[in-house]
């Protein structure tokens, strides 16, 4: 998780208000105090591009989202063993 102030996100996200707002009420972002906002930016990109380029619903963003989470979770474990 990053922090970034409200306006650096919008500018990743190219202005879209909207999905800022989803992702808020979501969970995905976290807004916090001074206008800064806690985030995994690359969430807040894929569901970005899976929202927009490839019209998947919110739903579908979430799973995909979890899944990467838990992905990610697993690796960090498995290099965790080998060391």
């Amino acid at each position: 998780m990053t922090r970034y102030t409200y306006q650096h996100l919008l500018e990743l996200v190219d202005g879209d208000h909207e999905l800022i707002t989803l992702l808020v009420e979501e969970g995905e972002i976290v807004r916090g105090d001074n206008d800064v906002v806690t985030v995994n930016v690359e969430h807040v990109l894929v569901a970005r591009t899976l929202l927009r380029d490839l019209d998947v619903s919110w739903p579908g963003i979430e799973i995909i989202l979890r899944l990467r989470r838990e992905l990610a979770e697993a690796r960090k474990r498995l290099a965790e063993r080998d060391q």
